[in-house]
């Protein structure tokens, strides 16, 4: 049985498992970064994360549910820092550190759901569901296609209507079709409640010069942030990714199949002890050598692409 993680889903208010990341997946999620069909890179994402967490298949889960399960299977699988490169106006770089379990703090502690009630029409909402990033992906201020993403629940009366079971379409017909004051009140709650997380810092890059912020990031979770954010998380060279892979076989000797099936930090542990082996290896086989009075150069290929 696989190793499964705990992993909080914020709209849900909940905690659901979630499988680790293996190397196959993980170097999936880097080269869908590179691709030029960003529509491509969301639904590889999102496919992804359903193989990892079957539970979300029959939920409607939000930007900051897909954000706080992307940055659990980061956290245990792949580094529990996040390290980012910044360079200035002037041509100068310098790094930063994240500790992404604070990280995974901030997302637990959004919470966007809320009632709203006029007369016999109750509505629920949360955020905004990726099962929408398409749409956003070319629209992301139309007032309708926000309160479509939002709600999750219209009740009239007795007649409940779910919007998970809804295409974008049909979700639209419907908040088009409601009073005046409910899209009204609805409309007013969502852009305080943007408002509020817009003026929480969830990733901020400040000079080691100036001290001034030079990037930042807040935790109102819109399309573009949530974008930004995921590139953030798994942007790596990738000839580094695939170099990691070749060294684990050509020089560790792993099967292939073995290595596409651990983590991405098991991989490293497994390299760190190759090297130490290697390295007592090369300094008994120089004693020998001195010892005969050779002294012949050794040489390794230590890089493991990271």
């Amino acid at each position: 049985m696989p190793f499964k993680l705990n992993a909080y889903l914020p709209s849900k208010q909940a905690e659901v498992q979630i499988k680790e990341l293996y190397y196959k997946q993980y170097r999936e999620l880097v080269k869908s970064l590179y691709n030029v069909d960003k529509k491509e890179t969301i639904q590889q994402y999102n496919s992804i994360l359903e193989d990892l967490c079957p539970d979300i298949a029959g939920m409607d889960i939000t930007f900051e549910d897909k954000i706080s399960l992307l940055l659990t299977v980061r956290n245990y699988c792949i580094s529990p820092d996040l390290k980012l490169k910044s360079t200035l106006p002037n041509g100068s770089t310098f790094n930063h550190s994240f500790v992404v379990e604070e990280l995974i703090k901030k997302v637990k502690s959004i919470n966007k759901s809320g009632i709203i009630q006029y007369d016999n029409i109750v509505v629920s909402y949360s955020s905004y569901k990726i099962r929408d990033e398409h749409v956003f992906f070319s629209n992301n201020n139309d007032t309708f296609i926000k309160l479509a993403s939002y709600i999750d629940t219209i009740k009239i009366g007795e007649q409940l209507v779910i919007f998970k079971d809804l295409t974008i379409d049909e979700r639209l017909n419907i908040v088009h079709a409601l009073p005046y004051k409910v899209t009204l009140d609805l409309t007013k709650d969502i852009a305080e409640l943007e408002d509020k997380y817009s003026k929480i810092d969830f990733i901020v890059l400040n000079s080691p010069i100036t001290k001034e912020v030079v990037y930042s990031i807040d935790c109102n979770l819109t399309f573009p942030n949530l974008q930004k954010i995921i590139e953030f998380l798994f942007t790596e060279n990738l000839n580094n990714v695939y170099r990691a892979f070749y060294n684990m076989v050509k020089f560790a000797g792993f099967d292939a199949n073995y290595v596409d099936s651990i983590t991405p930090v098991e991989l490293q542990v497994y390299w760190m002890y190759f090297m130490q082996d290697q390295q007592k290896a090369d300094e008994a086989k120089a004693n020998t050598s001195n010892s005969n009075g050779a002294n012949m150069p050794i040489t390794r290929n230590t890089e493991l692409g990271f």
